[in-house]
């Protein structure tokens, strides 16, 4: 059994401003960096004991990666498939204008079809199982017990979605704020325990 927690990388310029990132990058905020020191000190005081750390390529998931693995006290390691699903053509874009030019690939890329896919993308559920694919070849090498993995908000809720009921389909119920964390236990492929959207380290920014 490998227990894996799942953070999402704290708050970014483009989060603020409503526009899609995908495989593009944004610096993060002030506020991100404290998000991070809040994440930081949970984790410091929990018993957490975290063998890796593998973080998304992407500049905002792996500046959380380095001070996780520096807080830990473990190595870090780069993996491409922690990348958030790409959004192609829409990316750059605020998510007021895709739905005000294009309501119906609003709705079916955040709420409605994880199949559908953004031109010059891809879709939900293959970024989805793209990482579950990594996590499952992960702990069938039983290197870990406790790993952490940093990715990204929509991949996040898709594989959150995959772990809880076996499809991706109901993927907009996972929503997991910047900065937050997810644990689940993997059992030859199963996860036996989930736990999701944990940011109440996070109470006291507001």
């Amino acid at each position: 059994m490998m227990q894996v927690i799942l953070v999402r990388h704290a708050e970014t310029e483009w989060n603020v401003k409503g526009i899609i990132q995908g495989n593009s990058d944004s610096a993060l905020t002030l506020r991100g960096e404290r998000q991070t020191s809040a994440l930081l000190a949970a984790f410091a005081a929990s018993d957490y004991q975290v063998e890796c750390v593998y973080a998304s390529t992407l500049g905002r998931a792996w500046h959380m990666g380095q001070s996780l693995a520096e807080s830990f006290g473990c190595s870090l390691i780069a993996e491409l498939a922690l990348k958030e699903q790409a959004f192609g053509h829409f990316e750059g874009m605020t998510t007021v204008q895709l739905s005000q030019h294009n309501p119906d690939a609003a709705k079916a890329l955040f709420k409605l079809d994880a199949e559908y896919c953004p031109p010059g993308g891809g879709s939900l559920s293959h970024a989805s199982q793209r990482i579950m694919h990594f996590l499952s070849n992960l702990e069938k090498k039983r290197h870990h017990q406790t790993i952490c993995i940093v990715s990204h908000g929509q991949v996040i809720q898709g594989l959150l979605a995959l772990l809880k009921s076996g499809t991706v389909d109901d993927f907009h119920r996972f929503g997991q704020p910047n900065a937050s964390y997810s644990v689940f236990h993997l059992n030859n492929g199963r996860c036996d325990t989930l736990r999701w959207g944990i940011a109440t380290h996070l109470r006291l920014l507001d």
